[in-house]
């Protein structure tokens, strides 16, 4: 039953991956690369939507670790309908332009958004910051050293430790990163048994590892792979939407659960699969969420 199960998740994952070579959201949205006070740049894509039909907000949009644009486009092309949109591509991604000097970490990572909205002069009090996986715990920590304080922040299963295969923490640290190459089938296959509800979720995962830059992978992974931010999220103030997918295998909802607890001032919302998070609906609890958080974070 297994092999049956194996061979249709990868005969369809097959026949989606040429629909994820390039999103809807990246053909309609302005690239634009931002350099950071390192020497780093970063791209983020930007669109706005007719004056007619805009609702005065910007969604802030900090997705998972090397996650792709297609990933998101459902929710992105619904979402531009009434939001201007700020889709930011954090230092590990094949978009960025690293230095001798890039500067690495979650801390960084948090410094990378104060700068975006700075450059872009986003108004805070009406930002939605919007993130899923390693970006909603990098939004954790921005609101903890208080380098931004948006109207709404949307957090999707933040973790508490970085999500990677067990077999292979112990090894990043002596692993050379030329050796992602070879590691990529294994890989394919960690996402598609253990971590894919569907095959759409896997096809996307699967672009992610395609595209991946070993070196900024394991430049990046050395400062998460090994920490913990059960600390960090109890010390947040500012009252968030914390959204879950119980049935997402990526996402242990459990660590969203103690989230919550630790959280004081968190909205819960279980959004029961990693596609609703990835919808129209997920964007239609933004829009009702947003009259609810008017003058909680000022």
């Amino acid at each position: 039953m297994t092999f049956f199960v194996d061979y249709w998740m990868k005969k369809e994952i097959k026949n989606l991956l040429d629909n994820y070579s390039v999103s809807e959201f990246e053909k309609l949205a302005r690239s634009e690369d931002l350099v950071m006070s390192d020497n780093t740049s970063v791209r983020v894509l930007t669109s706005k939507p007719e004056k007619n039909k805009a609702n005065g907000y910007v969604l802030l949009m900090i997705p998972g670790w090397s996650t792709v644009v297609p990933s998101w486009d459902e929710f992105l092309i619904e979402a531009m309908k009434d939001f201007e949109i700020v889709y930011f591509e954090s230092r590990e991604k094949a978009s960025s332009g690293l230095t001798r000097k890039s500067e690495i970490g979650m801390p960084r990572m948090a410094l990378d958004l104060k700068e975006v909205i700075g450059q872009l002069k986003l108004d805070e009090k009406k930002l939605v910051m919007f993130g899923s996986c390693i970006g909603a715990t990098t939004i954790v920590c921005g609101l903890v050293d208080k380098l931004y304080n948006p109207l709404l922040p949307v957090l999707v299963a933040p973790p508490a430790r970085f999500e990677y295969p067990e077999f292979h923490r112990p090894f990043i640290a002596i692993t050379p990163h030329w050796l992602l190459k070879i590691a990529k089938p294994l890989g394919r296959q960690w996402l598609i048994r253990s971590k894919s509800d569907t095959p759409e979720q896997a096809a996307k995962y699967i672009r992610a590892l395609e595209e991946a830059d070993g070196f900024k992978w394991k430049k990046m992974g050395l400062h998460l792979a090994y920490k913990r931010y059960w600390k960090v999220f109890p010390l947040v103030e500012n009252h968030v939407l914390l959204v879950a997918a119980e049935k997402d295998k990526m996402h242990d909802v459990k660590v969203t659960k103690k989230v919550k607890e630790l959280i004081k001032n968190s909205i819960y919302m279980d959004l029961k699969t990693n596609e609703n998070t990835h919808s129209k609906i997920m964007v239609d609890e933004i829009r009702k969420s947003i009259p609810k958080f008017k003058g909680l974070n000022y």
